[in-house]
């Protein structure tokens, strides 16, 4: 009897080490993420206020990223029916907003898009966001892999004919993506639908909170 009792508490002593290495590592990860977690979400926001200006390249002295809504779109423009909305002022009047994200479906699956607005209806910036395009064709829609996306930049609803907001292939002089006609066109369609609704509801876009 006292032979197993005093195997059992040496079995135990033999573990207390492994037992007390692995409280300290949970105090010292809680303790880090404590510590760091501040300084993440900062990070976080500095990398989003970085997109959002990019698709701003106007004149405001508001907090574009405090300035900001959620509101009900139709789901052609973002899946979810719900979208953010980051408003630039001037002196407390509207210049511009930033819409994330605009969603559409492209070849190989959904695309995520920020597109800026001016208050009167200018495309002002749109970058992607997030995509699953393949690799050396539809993927060459982001802005790091080639500047088709600046081809828009500075179009209005009135550039063209609702018809004719579509690719070259189609019989308009929007440019397409070379093996990616589908993604093309899909960008290009829901630009026109965003700021076809924007244009419809523009008051919309800049309620108070």
């Amino acid at each position: 009897m006292n032979s197993k009792t005093n195997s059992f508490k040496q079995k135990n002593f033999a573990q207390l080490p492994l037992l007390v290495t692995s409280v300290i590592c949970i105090i010292t990860i809680f303790v880090v993420h404590e510590f760091t977690k501040d300084k993440i979400n900062l990070n976080k926001q500095k990398a989003k206020l970085a997109i959002i200006t990019k698709t701003l390249p106007l004149v405001y002295d508001n907090d574009v990223f405090a300035d900001n809504i959620k509101i009900d779109v139709p789901i052609e423009i973002n899946h979810t029916g719900s979208i953010g909305v980051y408003r630039a002022r001037l002196k407390n009047q509207p210049v511009a907003i930033s819409l994330m994200p605009v969603t559409t479906k492209g070849y190989n699956g959904r695309i995520s898009l920020i597109v800026g607005i001016s208050y009167d209806g200018i495309l002002t910036g749109v970058n992607v966001l997030q995509h699953s395009e393949t690799e050396g064709f539809g993927d060459q829609i982001h802005q790091n892999k080639t500047d088709w996306l600046q081809n828009f930049n500075n179009m209005t609803i009135s550039v063209f004919a609702e018809k004719k907001w579509t690719i070259k292939k189609s019989g308009n002089d929007l440019d397409q993506l070379s093996g990616a006609t589908i993604t093309s066109r899909s960008i290009i369609d829901v630009l026109h639908k965003t700021l076809e609704y924007y244009l419809q509801n523009r008051d919309k876009f800049y309620e108070n909170k």
